[in-house]
């Protein structure tokens, strides 16, 4: 009753076709880009009644993509009491980091962009979109002829079901099984991954088992063949993914030292990202170091994948958390930043571990003190000072910029080989000081329990 009720012709143009993904790297068509909310911030709270309707898509897409969230059913005899707590005095709305997200059709595409659901490419984004629009049509129809609300008189709707189960549904359910036929392997509705128009689908069709004089003709319909084998295999694929364990928190697994690991350590803090912080020791890191892609460091594991390279790690998470502006000027000048810090990093790692003799290395390091970081400190102090807000090396916020400065910075200063050489050169930079100094504070929790001395360059 309540799902027809509150249907809702979604608008019929297109959204901006972007997304920000979790599980995802496999989807194709993701984008790099925001939507507004930092979503993975706060647990999300799903609020919907006790039943499939609107809010079951959100839910499946939800579970599929193992983002742990609470699934808030409120009972129809509370709801009177309980609409007045939502914006538009209806549900389904999806609740975090003290926002209220609402219209279940726009809540599908944010969270189809936010974790992989939806292509970017603006033909395959309308096709999608298509396939929504037309079961909201659908569901109109059949609205029409079945909520115990409408206004026609018992016969009439009678004559109105039977109309819909001889035309409206063979015309609906025909348009679709087009769908799957167009398919490589006629699995999806549209390309070969799961999509928001899946979850879509799937919704409507658990909504609908739920009336029996709808379910049977689901389950006994034979001019759709491919339709019913579809709805069995996707809702086997959501049962399968129900039954691959709890939501595993994130794990970045680095060395007990600050390195290269050391930025996303403090994206993920800032962030309040509840994540394992795996530190291994140099004497155990031989007899790891095949379990790992690439037999480096840093890695993170996250939607049951394992993330490599440092670099594409902190753009991933600088997306995910809203550490990356998106326009153009902001997102060269972090990208500038990062590159910059990250040559004072190298810069070390180049000299430290050439290989040279000692003499060789010694001049090497000379150099690298003398030339190579006050150049890289002058220049990134350079942009802090242009910024309207010298608190961040970009805008009014914490970017990945940031976080490349502090851990590169931690590194240089916790280091007794370069502690010495590097609070000299900072002083020459006063403003870039004063806020690597400031911001470090944010981050007292982050220590290590090593001696620096003895461990910091004993491994690969």
């Amino acid at each position: 009753l309540f799902f027809f009720l509150m249907i809702r012709r979604p608008p019929r143009s297109t959204p901006k076709p972007s997304s920000a993904a979790s599980d995802v790297y496999k989807r194709q068509g993701i984008n790099a880009e925001y939507m507004g909310y930092k979503m993975e911030k706060g647990p999300m709270k799903l609020y919907y009644f006790d039943m499939p309707g609107r809010a079951e898509g959100i839910r499946m897409l939800l579970h599929h993509a193992g983002v742990p969230f609470e699934d808030v059913r409120i009972k129809f005899e509370n709801w009177p009491a309980e609409k007045p707590k939502f914006e538009l005095g209806q549900v389904p709305v999806l609740e975090c980091h003290g926002k209220q997200l609402t219209q279940s059709y726009a809540i599908m595409l944010y969270l189809g962009r936010l974790y992989g659901y939806m292509y970017t490419c603006p033909y395959a984004s309308s096709e999608i979109l298509a396939i929504m629009n037309t079961w909201d049509d659908f569901n109109m129809k059949f609205g029409s002829a079945f909520m115990p609300q409408s206004p026609f008189e018992p016969a009439q709707k009678t004559a109105m079901q039977e109309e819909f189960f001889k035309t409206d549904f063979n015309f609906f359910m025909g348009f679709f099984e087009g769908k799957l036929k167009a398919g490589e392997k006629h699995d999806y509705l549209f390309g070969n991954q799961i999509t928001v128009a899946d979850f879509y689908a799937l919704g409507t069709y658990k909504q609908m088992r739920t009336d029996p004089r709808v379910a049977g003709k689901y389950d006994t319909q034979t001019e759709f063949p491919l339709m019913k084998a579809y709805f069995a295999a996707r809702l086997k694929e959501l049962e399968d993914k129900g039954k691959a364990g709890p939501f595993k928190k994130p794990k970045l697994s680095y060395f007990d030292m600050p390195g290269r690991g050391e930025a996303c350590r403090l994206l993920l803090r800032q962030a309040k990202v509840d994540f394992e912080d795996a530190r291994i020791g140099f004497q155990d890191w031989p007899k790891l170091k095949e379990s790992f892609p690439l037999k480096q460091l840093p890695v993170l594991e996250i939607d049951g994948r394992q993330l490599v390279q440092n670099d594409a790690i902190m753009q991933f998470l600088s997306i995910r958390y809203d550490f990356l502006p998106m326009k153009p000027d902001k997102y060269y000048r972090v990208i500038f930043l990062a590159n910059t810090v990250r040559d004072i990093y190298d810069g070390y790692v180049r000299y430290y571990f050439s290989g040279l003799p000692e003499a060789a290395k010694t001049k090497m390091e000379t150099d690298y003190f003398t030339n190579s970081v006050p150049v890289l400190l002058k220049a990134i102090e350079k942009r802090l000072t242009e910024n309207k807000s010298q608190e961040y090396l970009v805008g009014r916020k914490y970017s990945m910029a940031d976080f490349y400065m502090l851990g590169v910075s931690k590194w240089l200063l916790l280091n007794p080989q370069t502690q010495a050489k590097y609070e000299p050169i900072l002083k020459t930079v006063p403003v870039l000081k004063l806020y690597i100094e400031k911001r470090l504070k944010d981050f007292p929790q982050l220590e290590f329990k090593y001696n620096l001395r003895c461990l910091l360059y004993t491994s690969d």
